[in-house]
């Protein structure tokens, strides 16, 4: 089988099997730091398979063939005949294109999310500046009666606090909430979040990026919810969640399922991940963001291993 079809079989049963385990893998909301990158890890491996199916229709066709004959200490003829695709350089040219279009839409989607986020905070800060009013306590408190607590990442990074929030929550009710939003702050989760909705906007189709993008957005809440179990008070930071959510009548950015989740997720107990579970979805991911790579090179380390033995025989 060549490494295209190899390829096209590790993404059908990554997006398979590997969304329906993280969907159904309680330890995903047990510890969302490993969630969240599970998560990415899979959708990563799936999307640089994607661009290699591509790549490895075109290598005959590349200038690296003779680079990669020679990694492989075979001859150019010997790497074509295992990467051998009908087509001819048309489909080499059409595949190339494809895979080029890909990555770079993935690279500018990126950059435009975070372009576009940092002149939407930029515009935020101006207006912070203005209306706002610091609080000893590190935070920007604005006069507003919805009850609403937001960050705004980056360069200038504030944690935003409306008065309607100061008058519903209590002390520390406010510091687990505050604490909540540094940790979105320290985490980078605009980061994770700005990939995540560049690769579901590219892979249009796929499923496995749509949930992705629904799970991180849920697990990065959680993640942040962690900043009460850290404070030892995790039902105070539900409390905190519902009285936001009712408080602000729709106005959060969080209120419908996700918020039950958390609600569910913060009262129940044990919220650790052990460290062999920790250490064995390190391990997975860094195999399966691997596998693509293996994959594609796969014919030319047979070709390497198979066809010298031929020619020292």
């Amino acid at each position: 089988m060549s490494a295209p079809l190899v390829l096209i079989a590790f993404i059908a049963l990554a997006s398979t099997a590997g969304r329906t385990f993280l969907l159904r893998a309680s330890w995903v909301q047990t510890s969302p730091r490993w969630g969240i990158w599970a998560w990415q890890t899979l959708t990563v491996a799936i999307a640089s398979a994607i661009v290699l199916v591509a790549v490895t229709v075109a290598i005959p066709f590349l200038p690296i063939r003779s680079y990669l004959a020679e990694i492989a200490r075979i001859t150019p003829l010997q790497l074509d005949a295992h990467y051998n695709t009908p087509g001819g350089p048309w489909v080499a040219a059409v595949a190339l294109l494809a895979a080029a279009a890909m990555a770079g839409r993935v690279v500018a989607l990126s950059a435009f999310n975070v372009i576009r986020a940092g002149r939407e905070r930029r515009s935020q800060l101006d207006k912070l500046a203005l209306v706002g009013e610091r609080h000893p306590d590190g935070y920007v408190v604005i006069e507003h009666r919805i009850p609403l607590v937001y960050c705004l990442p980056g360069r200038g990074r504030r944690v935003v606090v409306t008065s309607g929030a100061l008058s519903l929550l209590s002390a520390h009710e406010l510091k687990l909430v505050l604490a909540h939003e540094r940790t979105h702050l320290r985490a980078r989760h605009d980061l994770a979040l700005s990939l995540t909705d560049a690769l579901a906007r590219t892979f249009v189709g796929l499923r496995v990026f749509e949930d992705a993008r629904a799970q991180i957005t849920t697990l990065v809440e959680m993640q942040a919810d962690d900043a009460a179990r850290a404070m030892g008070d995790r039902r105070a930071m539900a409390r905190a969640l519902v009285l936001l959510a009712v408080g602000g009548q729709g106005a959060t950015a969080d209120v419908g399922g996700s918020a039950a989740a958390r609600v569910r997720r913060l009262s129940s107990s044990g919220l650790v991940l052990g460290r062999r579970r920790g250490a064995a979805v390190a391990l997975a991911s860094v195999l399966l963001l691997a596998a693509p790579i293996g994959l594609a090179l796969a014919p030319a380390i047979e070709a390497a291993a198979f066809d010298c033995c031929e020619a020292g025989l």
